[in-house]
């Protein structure tokens, strides 16, 4: 008879311990299950803000294009902006923290409206940040440097402007040719006439290169030529 006490009394406080044990894991399921919704949320929070800058970003972006409405402004051609334009430089800033993609765009575009205003020094720093952001894409971060060099190939530190072309001009890179005809236009201002034949002759003989620059290229070598150095 006593044992059967005993034994039922161990039972009970046996199912009590259970039942205590299950309610602890039960709060626990339901502390880490809230502790996960809350930081669903906030991630899903935090994303759509996120999206909703993008969007705002890029209607920016738009926006000053519409109203740079540049198109009237020739390659080469150096003009006063319009109030428009300048709205517009104004709007394009805005996008330094835009993502890297509408960011690096903007920049471009900031470069073109300066240059063509004659603020060749706004253009290059714009041209040499779009170069220097890792977070950007690397075939405009060349392209970037591209522009910096060709913009400065008269003035620019001959060695500085090689160094930067020496990094575009490898077998294989997007913007060779173009970099090679840099460096031709570079050794003719240095009075290296051979080293530019040879360039330019390499490039008048390429078959998948723009027709415009194999042409400038074959119509320099025959000046370069008829006039030698």
């Amino acid at each position: 008879m006593a044992d059967d006490i005993f034994r039922e009394v161990d039972e009970g406080l046996r199912a009590d311990r259970l039942r205590a044990l299950a309610r602890r894991y039960a709060l626990a399921a339901a502390a880490v299950i809230g502790v996960a919704a809350a930081g669903a949320g906030i991630w899903q929070y935090q994303a759509w803000q996120q999206r909703q800058a993008d969007r705002a970003a890029a209607a920016t972006y738009f926006a000053a294009l519409r109203t740079a409405d540049s198109s009237h402004i020739m390659p080469g051609e150096t003009t006063s902006l319009t109030p428009q334009q300048h709205d517009a430089l104004a709007r394009l800033a805005t996008l330094d923290g835009a993502p890297a993609g509408l960011r690096t765009m903007a920049r471009f575009q900031r470069a073109t409206l300066l240059v063509s205003s004659g603020d060749a020094a706004g253009a290059l720093r714009l041209w040499s940040a779009i170069a220097e952001d890792s977070a950007a894409d690397p075939l405009l971060r060349s392209l970037a440097s591209l522009f910096w060099v060709q913009h400065q190939i008269d003035h620019g530190d001959p060695a500085t402007l090689r160094s930067r072309l020496a990094t575009l001009d490898a077998e294989g890179m997007p913007w060779r040719d173009f970099a090679m005809e840099a460096e031709a236009l570079l050794d003719l201002r240095q009075g290296h006439a051979a080293d530019a034949r040879r360039r330019l002759a390499q490039l008048s003989a390429e078959a998948d290169i723009p027709e415009g620059m194999r042409s400038r290229a074959g119509g320099l070598l025959q000046t370069l030529n008829a006039n030698p150095l």
